[in-house]
């Protein structure tokens, strides 16, 4: 069953198993890699499937990017900011919310925030239809973390002397770095407790 009710035959079932091995196999080996470091035969091996099937349903390790691109679009950018959108609570609620929504989702699925950000930072200074892609990911989280702040401003729930955009740039980069810390320390730190660390500091800090 696909996520608009379509029922699928077999073959179809088969495609989709197939393409998902392959798409959550690129996650783990993009973030442990990098994309360049990263083969498509690696990719394949990862995933337990032959050599040519990630040309097969895919046709390059371009347009597997670009794909996976869009799984993160749909299953966390566009929660994210539909978050950040949310009118219920305060400004500072809405936020703390985006910040709890990135946490689960990182909890749930490690390997496809990490690889958000490291695509972001390998790609960073290049030209190219990926950095174009990933900024476009990135800049939609931007622009309504920006908005918020810029409306808690207006209505004098947040500090007016700040520049909106860079005070935006920080809350994004903190919830990055919470993010970065929890994988690289996990065995040593408590992830909800950081979570919960991060909340306090921004309750104190933007109010």
């Amino acid at each position: 069953m696909t996520k608009t009710g379509k029922k699928l035959n077999k073959n179809e079932i088969s495609r989709e198993r197939s393409m998902n091995r392959l798409i959550q196999a690129a996650f783990e080996l993009f973030v442990i890699r990098g994309y360049h470091a990263t083969s498509l035969e690696a990719i394949s091996s990862k995933a337990g499937l032959t050599k040519g099937s990630v040309y097969f349903y895919f046709g390059s390790k371009e347009k597997l990017i670009l794909h996976m691109f869009e799984v993160l679009r749909e299953d966390l950018v566009d929660g994210l900011v539909a978050t950040l959108r949310n009118p219920v609570g305060s400004h500072v609620d809405r936020i703390i919310r985006y910040i709890h929504k990135g946490a689960d989702f990182g909890a749930e699925r490690p390997n496809e925030l990490l690889f958000m950000i490291q695509i972001a930072i390998e790609f960073a200074r290049q030209e190219n239809v990926i950095a174009t892609e990933i900024r476009e990911l990135y800049g939609d989280v931007h622009a309504a973390v920006e908005a918020v702040v810029s409306e808690a401003q207006a209505v004098g729930s947040m500090q007016s002397d700040i520049d909106a955009r860079s005070f935006a740039s920080m809350i994004v980069a903190v919830h990055d770095g919470m993010m970065l810390e929890w994988h690289l320390r996990g065995a040593e730190i408590s992830g909800p407790d950081l979570v919960k660390n991060v909340r306090r500091m921004l309750l104190h800090g933007i109010g």
